[in-house]
């Protein structure tokens, strides 16, 4: 729970941060357990679909135009390929999420997508490094949704927002070890047919299906499939997310929960618009950030340690701002508060092109604009309820993520090489429309609380009387957040 809860619901704020009728199990004993084995294989699976991204953009650097012989925006093309596919893939992943167990459906996926990126290294034109991308879209079109699904089975709606933000640094940590990568693979021992890009694919591929194994044998499809949990633990869980309005509800399809999300619902698009808002600078310095520093006129063994602090500030700034929730810093604020750097980046990169460290500095003040989107996926999350509709939500971020993915790196115009005079100009402008969007959010989101702050109270007094008790919670969680008029969001 956050403050805009406990200050438009002051009476209930001590009930539920400290329901006498739960005290059975220690929480901070049970979060610790549930951490060290959920979380370190969230992590690994982002970090990894963000090092099977950011691969391409070392690659370029390291030979793989030439080898390929790719000309014009053919490298453009290959970011491109990969986000039509996540797209068009998007909502069937969603289906699969639906049907069968999240847990496995992910795992699955990172096998696959493990595959495919050392299949990457036998391409031998770009046809085939077009047809091995697409692909890669597709079975990374999973990781979005089912880690938003997965944490919203586990965690409140306050105690989730670090844990997304802790996953959410596999994205800083894959631009740090793809850049050691990168670096380690162009001292390597190579041939003509085997060339350093080349083994960094395998070497990638191979720890890809490493984790895959460990997602499929040890990640709990749901609290209930956990072994490592008693009885009395896995109804703890279920009590503190049926108190907090969290989880997912049951695993039940509603046609009209799908209806809601796409057509009734406008804080579903308000998110789509924002998330493509804040991929396209994001999308821009995954593609592109090393082939914008070796523009500098460094060889490609530097270009690739200078990208590495990149990842630290991404780190940094998304460490910083879920932490902030847990102190009740607003989370429409913190995405604000990120993209100001992220405006000042911009700004050195398209007006101070003279000066190597102000672009270079520009290059990694843009990289706290790749934070607000943990924010988003936390307001997907925790802002709207039942399995239908918050699977349908995020499956609608997910498109806005790969809708942004195509528009930043088409963005880079070969013509205007070294410069890229368009790109950063669009990284300026799509920053800030995206603080205007997070704007309009929090008002939406204020307003809908205005109409709901009576009904919620009464919720409470009547589970504090004993009126209703936490089975009868547990079901109204098979409501959508528009229907359910006790419903009270985050912001």
């Amino acid at each position: 729970m956050d403050s805009q809860r406990e200050n438009a619901l002051p009476g209930s704020a001590k009930l539920l941060a400290e329901p006498d009728f739960l005290q059975i199990v220690d929480d901070r004993a049970l979060y610790r357990k549930i951490d060290v084995r959920i979380i370190p294989l969230m992590f690994a699976t982002y970090f990894l679909q963000f090092l099977d991204k950011i691969l391409i953009n070392y690659a370029n650097i390291m030979g793989l135009q030439e080898d390929l012989g790719m000309n014009g925006q053919q490298f453009n093309w290959l970011a491109t390929a990969l986000s039509i596919a996540l797209i068009v893939a998007e909502f069937p992943q969603g289906w699969l999420i639906q049907k069968f167990p999240p847990a496995t459906v992910l795992g699955v996926n990172v096998f696959l997508w493990g595959i495919l990126v050392s299949f990457t290294a036998a391409c031998q034109n770009f046809a085939s490094l077009v047809a091995v991308r697409t692909l890669l879209g597709i079975f990374e079109a999973v990781y979005i949704p089912a880690l938003i699904m997965i944490t919203s089975q586990w965690y409140t709606r306050r105690e989730s927002t670090p844990r997304y933000g802790i996953w959410y640094c596999g994205l800083g940590a894959g631009q740090i070890i793809g850049g050691l990568v990168s670096f380690a693979a162009q001292h390597g021992s190579t041939t003509a047919s085997f060339s350093s890009w080349r083994i960094m694919f395998v070497a990638v591929g191979l720890f890809n299906i490493f984790i895959a194994t460990l997602i499929l044998l040890l990640l709990p499809n749901t609290p209930e499939a956990a072994s490592w949990l008693s009885e009395s633990e896995k109804r703890r869980i279920r009590e503190k997310l049926a108190l907090d309005q969290a989880g997912t509800g049951r695993k039940v399809f509603r046609k009209t929960a799908v209806v809601e999300a796409l057509v009734l619902d406008i804080h579903v698009w308000l998110l789509f618009v924002l998330t493509i808002l804040i991929v396209i600078p994001s999308g821009v310095i995954t593609t592109f950030s090393a082939t914008l520093i070796r523009g500098f006129g460094y060889d490609s063994k530097s270009a690739a340690l200078l990208n590495i602090p990149s990842g630290a500030v991404s780190i940094i700034a998304t460490l910083s701002v879920t932490y902030a929730i847990l102190i009740d810093f607003p989370r429409w604020i913190g995405i604000i508060v990120l993209l100001v750097p992220t405006l000042i980046g911009a700004g050195l990169m398209s007006f101070y092109e003279g000066s190597t460290g102000g672009v270079l500095a520009g290059i990694y003040l843009i990289n706290f604009g790749i934070a607000p989107l943990v924010l988003i996926y936390t307001l997907a999350g925790v802002n709207t309820q039942g399995y239908t509709k918050k699977i349908t939500a995020t499956a609608v971020v997910a498109l806005g993520f790969g809708v942004g993915s195509i528009i930043g790196p088409q963005t880079f115009l070969s013509w205007e090489a070294p410069g890229y005079k368009t790109a950063k100009i669009i990284i300026f402008v799509a920053s800030g429309a995206a603080i205007v969007v997070a704007i309009i959010l929090r008002l939406l989101y204020g307003w809908r609380n205005r109409q709901r702050i009576n009904e919620r109270q009464a919720e409470l007094d009547a589970l504090s009387s004993g009126r209703i008790n936490i089975q009868m919670l547990e079901m109204q969680g098979d409501e959508t957040d528009m229907r359910n008029k006790t419903f009270v969001y985050v912001y």
